[in-house]
């Protein structure tokens, strides 16, 4: 056979690499990850003990948050999904993520946060993710939301990459009561707000969150603003503050 037409041969051998998860691709992530946890909960409900009955009412109910990620990341790519619930995590600990370090979860305090000891730098740096782990979450385990979960997994997974520039795209389920009613978002909280921005402002990734619609929705170039968060909320949800009831 002629090296052209080996060529040729390996040519058309070869597949054109997959296309890039969508919205709804990751939407549906999300929605597999919360039956799959209710399901192994559910077939052993005679067994479990109150930690897993309250888990398996929050998969079921509210008050549990799933979150899928396609990275573009360089050196820290991939399609993931986190939940708020460590007990969860350990129903479906092949699917959903650690999320990272436990020093990274528990963050740190404002004070130490923002300290320019030299001694609280080896805490920082423990704590720390993004870029140059230039950013600590809050004290008191907002790092263990579930947004905040693929950010550190990404970050601790990839120890070559400077998790700085690429796209991230995110597809949050969001559950919670609100005025007695069960209500949904594709928002982050304001917490993990604050960390996209710095995703955003300080790390040069473009940031996308998913609508209801299966659009994506760019974070907000003015994310440090304080309006800026109800802005991106009606662009997602439809209402200026999170949820998807009429408000």
């Amino acid at each position: 056979m002629s090296n052209s037409a080996s060529s040729q041969v390996n040519q058309a051998d070869q597949k054109p690499p997959p296309p890039d998860p969508t919205c709804e691709d990751l939407k549906k992530k999300n929605t597999e990850q919360r039956d799959q946890v209710a399901r192994n909960l559910r077939a052993r409900e005679d067994e479990l003990n109150q930690e897993e009955r309250l888990t398996l009412e929050k998969a079921e109910g509210t008050r549990m948050t799933f979150s899928s990620i396609f990275s573009t990341i360089p050196g820290a790519g991939g399609t993931m999904t986190a939940c708020s619930s460590g007990c969860a995590q350990a129903c479906s600990p092949n699917e959903l993520q650690v999320g990272g370090t436990s020093e990274m979860k528990m963050g740190l305090k404002k004070d130490i946060r923002e300290s320019t000891d030299p001694a609280y730098d080896d805490a920082k740096d423990k704590a720390g993710v993004l870029c140059d782990s230039s950013y600590v979450h809050p004290g008191g385990g907002k790092g263990a939301h579930a947004e905040p979960k693929l950010l550190n997994q990404l970050s601790n997974d990839s120890p070559d990459s400077p998790m700085r520039g690429g796209k991230i795209l995110l597809s949050i389920d969001w559950r919670f009561n609100k005025g007695g009613k069960q209500d949904s978002s594709g928002m982050p909280c304001q917490s993990c707000y604050k960390m996209l921005c710095h995703a955003a402002k300080k790390c040069d990734i473009k940031v996308f969150i998913c609508d209801k619609d299966g659009n994506e929705q760019p974070f907000p170039e003015d994310c440090e603003n304080p309006t800026s968060y109800s802005d991106l909320s009606t662009r997602v949800d439809g209402y200026p503050q999170p949820g998807r009831n009429p408000q």
